[in-house]
């Protein structure tokens, strides 16, 4: 339990930030505070598809 909230910490703080940020240089129309809402529901939803998808695909393929 605790290296999944440590997962979804990171993924927020880290990959949210990197997106948030690449959006900034790149969107130039948006709205602060999209880009903040954007790049925190990215790094939720890309957190909680390492702890559930990504490390069921990473198991299959030790298996193998």
């Amino acid at each position: 339990m605790k290296k999944h909230l440590a997962t979804l910490i990171a993924g927020v703080l880290i990959i949210g930030t990197l997106f948030g940020l690449m959006l900034y240089f790149v969107e130039k129309k948006m709205l602060l505070k999209d880009i903040i809402m954007l790049s925190i529901l990215f790094g939720i939803s890309m957190a909680l598809g390492e702890i559930f998808i990504f490390e069921k695909i990473r198991n299959r393929k030790k298996e193998k």
